[in-house]
C-alpha cells in the first residue's frame, strides 16, 4: 500500500514537473509585419501657411521583422487629398445644354523606407522610427457624368513635384488576437496601432484650394503662375490595423 502511494505520488511529481507547452509555443509567428491606416495629413511651417487643408487618406505598411532583435525595417506608402472643389458647368461651348461635374482636387503621396525599433513579444509594443523617402504632390482635374456618381468622361493633370522628405515617428501596437493560421505550426498577430510621424518635405510647387478661381461664366481657371512653392513639412496622424504573419 504504502509503494503503491508512493509511486502515486512519483508520478504526480513527475508529471507536475513536465513542462507545460502554452499556446504560444504551439506555432511560431512570421517575420512580417503589415498594416493599414486610416491618414490625416497636417501641413506645418510654410507649407501650412500656403495650404492649411488638413488632408485625409489612406496608408500601407510592410516591413520585416529581423529574428532576434526589436528592429523592423521595410517600406511605406500612402496618399491624402487635402482640398478639392467641384464645379457644375456646360459639357463644351457648343454643347450648353449638357452639364458635368468638374472637380478638381489637390494630392500628395508618401513615399518612405523606415527603421522601426519595436519589442517582439509582448500585447502592448511601443515603438520609435526613422524614415527617408519622397513626396509627391500633384493636382488633377476630372469630368463627371452629372446624372451617375464615379462615371468619369476625360482628366487630366494640372500640376505635379516631387520633393526628398525624412523624419521620425513613435506610436503603440496593442494587440487584440492572437491564433494559428491555415498552414499548420504557423501564427498570426492582429494589433490596433496608433502613430505620429513628423516629416520634413523638401521644396515643391503645389496649388491649394485658392489657386482655382472662377471665370465671369462660373467656369473655373487654373494657372500656374497661382501655384505654391516651399517646402512641404508635415505631421501626420495614422489609426488602424496591424498584422504580423
Amino acid at each position: 500500500m504504502n509503494t503503491m502511494k508512493t509511486l502515486s505520488l512519483g508520478i504526480f511529481v513527475m508529471m507536475m514537473l513536465i513542462p507545460v507547452r502554452s499556446s504560444a509555443q504551439e506555432y511560431r509567428i512570421g517575420q512580417f509585419q503589415g498594416g493599414l491606416d486610416f491618414l490625416i495629413a497636417l501641413p506645418q511651417n510654410e507649407f501650412k501657411e500656403n495650404s492649411n487643408d488638413a488632408g485625409f487618406g489612406l496608408s500601407l505598411d510592410l516591413g520585416y521583422v529581423i529574428p532576434k532583435l526589436p528592429v523592423v525595417a521595410g517600406i511605406s506608402g500612402g496618399f491624402a487629398t487635402y482640398g478639392s472643389r467641384t464645379f457644375n458647368v456646360p459639357f463644351s461651348s457648343t454643347v450648353q445644354l449638357v452639364n458635368v461635374d468638374l472637380t478638381t482636387s489637390n494630392n500628395i503621396a508618401l513615399g518612405h523606407l523606415f527603421l522601426r525599433f519595436q519589442p517582439q513579444d509582448g500585447m502592448f509594443r511601443p515603438y520609435f522610427e526613422g524614415l527617408v523617402g519622397f513626396h509627391y504632390l500633384w493636382t488633377e482635374s476630372k469630368v463627371e457624368d452629372e446624372r451617375f456618381e464615379d462615371s468619369d468622361i476625360a482628366g487630366s493633370v494640372n500640376l505635379d513635384d516631387i520633393a526628398f522628405s525624412y523624419g521620425a515617428g513613435a506610436g503603440v501596437m496593442f494587440r487584440v488576437y492572437r491564433g494559428e493560421t491555415d498552414e499548420p505550426g504557423r501564427g498570426v498577430e492582429v494589433f490596433i496601432n496608433g502613430r505620429v510621424r513628423y516629416l520634413y518635405g523638401g521644396e515643391a510647387k503645389y496649388f491649394n484650394e485658392d489657386s482655382i478661381t472662377a471665370a465671369p461664366n462660373g467656369a473655373p481657371i487654373l494657372e500656374e503662375r497661382y501655384a505654391k512653392q516651399s517646402e512641404t513639412d508635415m505631421m501626420n496622424i495614422a489609426l488602424g490595423v496591424s498584422v504580423r504573419f
